[in-house]
């Protein structure tokens, strides 16, 4: 029976391996260096997502364009921030790019970065790109940049 901290310990690893992923597909990074960015190491990542890493011929590791691998985010809808679980890099990426794009609105009040979003779904979820909506959450405080992932509460994660 693993015990609670360790368990914190393994989700931990596995979010700062989807982050080097990410750093990798997104930013050409190499192994290595996304995995120092992500304070984490390119054995913990080979060991955690090794399907998602290809080896050149050179040695050298480059990320898969995608993946299916569970993840569990919390995606900005109308009711505010609402439980997902993806099995798409590609839908992870757009949750994420909302959220960036919803932080650039509230700092600079310009509604342009809210476009892109208008319509689309993640998880089943419809991004919030309402303006008048999204001051009204972030007035009461409702708003944090840093959610995209949800914290494992004890149970099993699955891959």
């Amino acid at each position: 029976m693993k015990t609670k901290s360790k368990q914190r310990r393994k989700s931990l690893a596995r979010q700062r391996a989807l982050a080097v992923l990410a750093r990798m597909r997104s930013r050409g990074e190499s192994l290595s260096e996304a995995s120092r960015l992500a304070h984490s190491t390119a054995r913990t990542v080979r060991k955690i997502v090794p399907k998602q890493l290809k080896r050149e011929a050179s040695g050298r590791y480059t990320a898969t364009r995608g993946d299916t691998l569970r993840r569990d985010l919390s995606v900005l809808g109308f009711d505010g921030y609402e439980p997902v679980v993806l099995r798409s890099s590609k839908q992870a990426q757009l949750a994420s790019e909302h959220l960036i794009g919803v932080g650039r609105f509230l700092r600079t009040g310009d509604a342009e970065w809210l476009r892109p979003f208008v319509g689309k779904r993640v998880g089943g979820v419809e991004l919030l790109t309402d303006p008048d909506r999204l001051q009204m959450i972030a007035d009461a405080g409702l708003f944090k940049l840093d959610s995209l992932y949800r914290q494992q509460r004890g149970g099993k994660q699955e891959n």
